[in-house]
């Protein structure tokens, strides 16, 4: 997932930008309600506006961010 990632990453270049959360942050992790790996929020002005869990193909994550 992580490769999908930063080939989404690449190609939205100034539009959107991709983190990754390391799971040892616990904090994040329970601030967020992650429970599995891989967790995707898109993010929008604040407010998570699509979450993911699992492996995705890549036109769902690009859809997500349009």
């Amino acid at each position: 997932m992580e490769s999908v990632l930063n080939e989404v990453a690449r190609e939205t270049k100034g539009r959107a930008i991709i983190g990754l959360v390391m799971t040892t942050d616990r904090e994040l992790v329970r601030a967020f309600g992650i429970k599995k790996i891989p967790t995707i929020f898109v993010v929008r002005n604040a407010q998570i506006t699509a979450t993911f869990v699992g492996v995705v193909p890549k036109a769902q994550v690009e859809h997500a961010l349009r």
